[in-house]
C-alpha cells in the first residue's frame, strides 16, 4: 500500500504524482529556491490517507505515448493478454492527464517538432495549467497557461500565455522542471497579492526569473529561463447548459 505522506524517492519515477512546491527567497538579489517533492497519488481504496493541508500541491502526471508510437511498440508483442494491458495503461494514463494533471510532462516522437508538441498537448489537455516538452535530457520546452480572472472574460476567449526553455546540467531532475515553474508563479502571485491587496490573475505574472534553483532531496540544482515568448493558446472551451443546446449541435 502507498503512503502518500512518503516522499518518491529521488532518481526514482512515477507517471502520476502529488508534487508540493516549497519556494525559499533570500537575499534581493538571490536566486529563488523551489523545494520540490513528490508524493503518490493514493489508489482509491486507500481513500483515507490525507496529505497536510499546509502542503502546496499539485498533480503531475506523464502524458502517455502517442498511438502511433505504442502500436510500434506492440508489433512484437505476442502475448494478447500483455497487449491489452498496456494498452489500458496507456489510455488509463492518458484520462489521468486530462481530467486530473495541473503540470503534464511529455515529449516529442518521430522528429517532431516540441513547439508543435506542446501546442497540440495544450489542446488535449485542458485542465493543465503549465506543460513541459522533454527536448533532450537536459532541456524542457515549458508552457503556461495565463489566464485573467474569472468572470472577467469568456472562458472561451481567454486564451493568454507563454513558452519559455529551461534547461540544467546533466543529472538534474528535469521532468520537474516544469513543476518548478508551476510553484514560481503560484510564489508570485501569493507575494503580488499580500503586496496589492486584492486577487493577482496569472494573466499578471511577469517574465520568469533568468534562474531558478530546484531542489530535491535538499540537493540543489541551478536551472536557466530563456526564450521567453508571449504565445495565444487554443482558448479554453466554453461550458454550456443543457438548456443552450440547440439545432445548431447536430
Amino acid at each position: 500500500m502507498n503512503d502518500p505522506l512518503i516522499a518518491v524517492i529521488p532518481g526514482g519515477w512515477a507517471p502520476w504524482v502529488y508534487v508540493d512546491t516549497h519556494p525559499v527567497a533570500g537575499e534581493a538579489d538571490a536566486v529563488l529556491g523551489i523545494h520540490v517533492t513528490r508524493y503518490p497519488v493514493p489508489a482509491v481504496d486507500e481513500c483515507d490517507h490525507r496529505l497536510p493541508d499546509t502542503l502546496s500541491l499539485h498533480t503531475l502526471v506523464t502524458a502517455p505515448v502517442p498511438f502511433r508510437v505504442l502500436q510500434r511498440r506492440l508489433q512484437d508483442v505476442r502475448n494478447p493478454a500483455y497487449r491489452h494491458k498496456l494498452e489500458r495503461e496507456n489510455s488509463l494514463q492518458d484520462q489521468r492527464a486530462m481530467n486530473a494533471g495541473e503540470v503534464v510532462v511529455g515529449r516529442a516522437y518521430d522528429g517532431d517538432p516540441p513547439p508543435l508538441v506542446l501546442d497540440a498537448m495544450m489542446r488535449r489537455y485542458v485542465l493543465a495549467t503549465t506543460i513541459g516538452i522533454r527536448v533532450d535530457e537536459r532541456t524542457f520546452l515549458v508552457g503556461m497557461r495565463t489566464p485573467r480572472l474569472p468572470g472577467s472574460v469568456d472562458p472561451g476567449e481567454d486564451n493568454s500565455g507563454f513558452t519559455v526553455v529551461m534547461s540544467g546540467a546533466s543529472g538534474a531532475p528535469a521532468a520537474l522542471y516544469p513543476s518548478a515553474l508551476h510553484g514560481w508563479s503560484r510564489w508570485w502571485r501569493r507575494e503580488a497579492q499580500r503586496l496589492r491587496d486584492r486577487p493577482v490573475a496569472r494573466a499578471e505574472l511577469p517574465e520568469p526569473p533568468a534562474e531558478l534553483d530546484v531542489i530535491e532531496a535538499w540537493k540543489h540544482y541551478r536551472i536557466r529561463i530563456g526564450n521567453y515568448e508571449r504565445t495565444a493558446w487554443p482558448p479554453l472551451p466554453t461550458i454550456r447548459s443543457r438548456f443552450e443546446w440547440g439545432r445548431d449541435d447536430f
